[in-house]
């Protein structure tokens, strides 16, 4: 008979093998694989799977599996867009703005607004890795940092330097190195007659650091923006469609703004000359690229579609596409290719490009569209619409918490007895 000693010192040992093998998943695959295969899983399953053992809970949360199950992510729903739809409704005296997810062929949603709904204004930055930032223009307060895939927010503090009578437009942007979000607001100075050439001034937030913002002064020339956000984000960085200084006529964009994170900087190109006359221009991930979106508004509209290489500097016309019929204004590109108009009437119309009818017309690539689809949302005011292309994320920043549903009700009744906050709104 062994001594009793070592008996019991046997015993412990088995039990405690035993209790490492019920916290590790029974897998032959190596842990690189395993990681490979949980970030291309739908978000929703992946959640599910964090309660399979600690090593892949542990896993899910690592810094560089989110951004790599953001790729991966991205690259899935590019088929399958889901859409965040921002509408303005009236309710009574009671103006505020819903938020409306929508997954074709899904019905519309509408999801909890972590934004303050006592707001008449709302205006979105975003997505980048799965995070909106949703603020109140022209001001750029009441930050407040959302991920609806994760139902999460967060408000963020402003700064104590920023001059309350400021325009700014905000941008979004993640800085791969140090895995963080960052957020940017640009003071926005219009031009008038005898102002002095001066550098554009900045504020700049990086989530992960106590520090607070960050003023900064860039280091190009003096350039208007005069969107409360930024027109695209493309690779995580953000970009703006800007008029130059010294040659500002409204509506005529000029320049191509574009936030370098490594360099935390702005750099520009001079935008494609479009001719003269009077025509609208977006900004649109199309295709994988950065697409500068052109068209005149008639009967039968066509969108040119430039792209700019940003190792040459040089822009290209990529394509022709149309003609678009039955439409009051265009809302953007989803990753898809899909081109999401709204018309006279309020409805939102989403177009698909037939690239296998491709045809070419004086050296140009033509592609025809037709309208795939439609979506009404109910009780939404015309021309109210706006819509962002969010692939879901599991990034979250610290201190986010649930968002809760707000009581528009109480709202009511409270706007309805205090006159002098109404005004103030």
């Amino acid at each position: 008979m062994a001594p009793k000693g070592k008996g019991k010192q046997k015993g412990k040992g088995s039990s405690k093998k035993t209790e490492n093998r019920a916290q590790e998943p029974n897998c032959i695959f190596k842990p690189e694989i395993i990681s490979n295969i949980l970030s291309r899983l739908p978000l929703k399953t992946l959640l599910q799977f964090r309660s399979v053992c600690k090593q892949w809970r542990k896993l899910i949360y690592k810094p560089d599996f989110i951004v790599t199950h953001y790729r991966h992510s991205s690259s899935l729903q590019r088929t399958d867009s889901s859409m965040i739809i921002i509408q303005s409704r009236h309710d009574g005296r009671f103006n505020h703005n819903v938020l409306v997810q929508y997954k074709p062929p899904l019905p519309p949603v509408q999801v909890k607004n972590p934004y303050p709904i006592v707001f008449p204004k709302m205006s979105i930055a975003g997505p980048v890795n799965g995070i909106l930032c949703i603020f109140q223009p022209p001001l750029g307060d009441a930050l407040t940092l959302w991920n609806p895939a994760m139902n999460k927010s967060k408000m963020v503090m402003l700064s104590k330097t920023t001059n309350p009578s400021q325009k700014v437009s905000v941008g979004l942007a993640f800085d791969s190195q140090k895995k963080d979000l960052l957020i940017l607001k640009i003071f926005c100075v219009p031009p008038f007659p005898g102002c002095t050439k001066t550098k554009v001034e900045f504020e700049i937030r990086e989530m992960k650091y106590p520090l607070g913002w960050e003023k900064l002064k860039s280091r190009t020339n003096y350039f208007y923006i005069d969107k409360p956000s930024c027109d695209a984000i493309f690779k995580a960085e953000p970009y703006w469609l800007a008029y130059d200084y010294e040659e500002y006529i409204p509506g005529k964009y000029q320049r191509l703004v574009h936030f370098e994170v490594s360099k935390m900087d702005f750099e520009w190109w001079i935008l494609p000359f479009i001719g003269v006359g009077d025509y609208y221009a977006n900004l649109a991930d199309f295709e994988d690229s950065l697409g500068f979106m052109v068209w005149t508004k008639t009967e039968n509209s066509y969108i040119d579609v430039w792209e700019v290489d940003d190792k040459k500097f040089q822009w290209r016309k990529k394509c022709k596409i149309g003609p678009l019929f039955g439409f009051d204004r265009i809302l953007g590109c989803l990753r898809n290719g899909e081109i999401v108009a709204e018309n006279e009437e309020g409805v939102l119309l989403f177009y698909t490009v037939n690239k296998s009818e491709l045809a070419v017309q004086n050296d140009e690539n033509l592609y025809p569209c037709s309208v795939k689809n439609t979506l009404t949302v109910g009780n939404s005011e015309k021309g109210s619409h706006v819509i962002f292309d969010c692939p879901e994320g599991l990034l979250l920043i610290e201190g986010m918490v649930t968002v809760d549903p707000q009581d528009v009700l109480k709202w009511q009744s409270i706007l309805s007895t205090n006159e002098d906050f109404i005004r103030q709104l």
